[in-house]
């Protein structure tokens, strides 16, 4: 199948304008059978992000072809067939010594690990430049792109939601999320320093900072991503994740590896027994073979969130700073 012909298909089934602009276009670069594997874990729905070098749009005078959310695009195989349709939802340029792990995740290569991303894109960045003026290092500008997947000929694709790093784009969102929190009374379990910060800026800049791999320790000793949970249909945050790679010494014996809260006029739902199984599938990319998640007592629906995720009761300790009990439990990850 063309890509014409597939943009003909996916838009007549799900009712898209067929004049709306597309790229037809292939993953790798290094031949049919990159391009084939890439192509295969974006319709696995284990690849939902990509990456390019924003120097050579930039060299090229192409900055205003730079990938935006809402974009489309027809992926192509080995041989030029077209195989799915993806949308962009979370497009960003970092310096390549500051992306993040759960983008080396998003791209479903190798073990997902950021080691993995690194090693592989020097090389790949390396040959796509040696023929420029440019040179690779550190500070090389990457363009970051997470993409839902739209369109699969013969399959039923529905993808319900969607993981975001924040970013000023989702600066409503984020701003409607923390009123209803503090309108409910809810606690921010997940949502990192959402709940001090005044401005929303601040808050997208301190999460951005806690995810960079390149920055020293600072107070708290450790580095971890905040996951924003966006459903796809109205683009409305409905949760929020903190996910932990490395743990202080509190985390170990108390607080685990992920906090999580869903929004409240939108639980009883399903999206936090989701929100977590996403969170133990990107921890898998640090080579953890189990991790601790706590609840308290009390909190029934937390328990059962944990529970339907495999979560195995250990103890209930004392957590001095917050004067609560909390119950610990631990999740053998596949």
């Amino acid at each position: 199948m063309t890509a014409e012909q597939l943009w003909a298909e996916f838009c007549s089934k799900k009712n898209v304008d067929i004049n709306t602009p597309y790229e037809a276009w292939g993953f790798g670069g290094s031949g049919d059978e990159v391009t084939d594997r890439l192509a295969n874990l974006v319709k696995e729905g284990r690849k939902f992000g990509t990456a390019s070098c924003y120097e050579l749009y930039e060299l090229e005078d192409e900055l205003d072809e730079l990938p935006k959310a809402g974009d489309y695009s027809v992926i192509l195989d080995g041989n030029d067939e077209a195989v799915c349709v993806i949308r962009d939802y979370d497009v960003y340029v970092r310096p390549f010594k500051k992306v993040s792990p759960f983008h080396a995740y998003a791209e479903g290569e190798g073990d997902r690990s950021l080691k993995y991303w690194r090693d592989v894109h020097k090389e790949f960045f390396e040959e796509e430049i040696e023929e420029t003026d440019l040179s690779f290092n550190e500070d090389l500008k990457v363009v970051c792109e997470k993409f839902s997947l739209e369109y699969v000929p013969g399959q039923d694709v529905e993808q319900e939601l969607l993981y975001v790093e924040p970013s000023m784009e989702y600066a409503d969102e984020i701003a409607a999320y923390k009123k209803e929190m503090l309108e409910a009374g809810s606690s921010f379990d997940g949502c990192f320093s959402m709940k001090r910060h005044n401005s929303v800026k601040d808050y997208v800049d301190d999460c951005i900072n806690w995810s960079d791999p390149s920055r020293e320790a600072d107070e708290r000793g450790a580095w971890g991503n905040v996951i924003l949970v966006i459903r796809k249909s109205d683009s409305k945050m409905v949760g929020c994740m903190q996910v932990h790679n490395v743990l202080t010494d509190r985390m170990q014996k108390y607080t685990g590896h992920v906090g999580y809260s869903v929004r409240p006029s939108e639980r009883r739902k399903g999206y936090a027994t989701k929100m977590l199984a996403k969170a133990c599938d990107f921890l898998t990319s640090f080579g953890f073979e189990e991790i601790g998640v706590s609840c308290l007592p009390e909190n029934e629906a937390s328990r059962k969130t944990i529970l339907a995720n495999g979560g195995e009761y250990i103890e209930t300790v004392y957590f001095e700073d917050d004067k609560v009990d909390l119950e610990r439990y631990k999740i053998r990850l596949k």
